[in-house]
């Protein structure tokens, strides 16, 4: 396994709507999902040759859904480690909107009067956010450290920059005591009877992979307009380890001795399992 780190530098105060929620009452995870990550760097990679960037639409009209292709693993960005870096989730007022179908916080381009009630929203503010993607090739990596210096929309509210892409670093599979990188799905912290007070612990989703996504290609689903065979959304729990809570888990993680990917994430998101 490979995989590459990503230096992010909001322009803004980001909103990364968790779900379900109220509608009134718009909570934010303080990371960058992995489903996220991944649309946000399929339209980056679409933008660097020189495609313009799809317009959304509400569920109604089954919009397509644009995404890294299936061999590579986007597993999220986290808040940086940096002590000297503020960084945390805000929570203020603001007009939004008034009924689920309602898709202009979720355009690209808006430009149409609306019509708003007031919400309870969070923002996550952040200097920077280190995201990483993983792949079982390293060539098809290189065309994720091309996608520095570009930047768009991500989330329900905000714009983010790749501002510094990695080298490509070899991972080797071992299990070790460490803090995850990444999430953490809570099935194998769990079967590994791992302690898991002081963890935040998130539902999330990641994509329902068509048989088809396995054929895409790079010229055949990351630099042109395909979009990605998905059918919705499937369910997972994870843990997020913001901070040292005095144990560490023990855990099947991809590493490098600096980086601690789970084992169990990588297949989760990619519909897999060792059986």
């Amino acid at each position: 396994m490979y995989c590459v780190e990503l230096r992010l530098q909001p322009t803004a105060a980001l909103t990364f709507r968790i779900l379900p929620g109220s509608i009134l009452n718009i909570a934010t995870y303080p990371f960058v999902p992995p489903t996220s990550l991944s649309g946000f760097l399929r339209r980056l990679a679409m933008l660097s040759v020189g495609h313009s960037l799809p317009e959304t639409k509400i569920n109604k009209e089954k919009p397509p859904t644009y995404l890294l292709p299936h061999q590579y693993v986007a597993l999220g960005a986290y808040l940086s480690k940096d002590k000297y870096q503020y960084s945390g989730v805000h929570r203020t007022y603001r007009k939004g909107m008034r009924e689920f179908t309602h898709d202009d916080f979720s355009k690209i381009y808006t430009g149409k009067k609306a019509n708003f009630q007031l919400h309870t929203w969070e923002y996550l503010i952040a200097e920077e956010l280190i995201g990483y993607v993983a792949s079982e090739s390293q060539d098809v990596l290189t065309h994720i450290q091309d996608l520095a210096d570009y930047g768009c929309n991500i989330g329900k509210e905000g714009y983010v920059i790749v501002s510094e892409v990695s080298e490509i670093y070899p991972l080797e599979r071992l299990t070790t005591t460490a803090y995850p990188s990444t999430l953490a799905p809570m099935d194998s912290l769990l079967q590994a009877d791992n302690p898991i007070g002081g963890c935040d612990i998130y539902n999330l989703y990641r994509y329902n992979w068509l048989p088809e996504a396995s054929q895409q290609t790079i010229d055949n689903g990351l630099l042109d307009e395909s979009p990605t065979p998905v059918n919705g959304f499937i369910p997972f729990v994870a843990a997020y380890f913001s901070q040292d809570l005095g144990q560490a888990p023990t855990l099947d993680y991809y590493t490098n001795g600096d980086i601690h990917i789970p084992v169990d994430l990588v297949q989760t998101l990619r519909d897999e399992s060792d059986g």
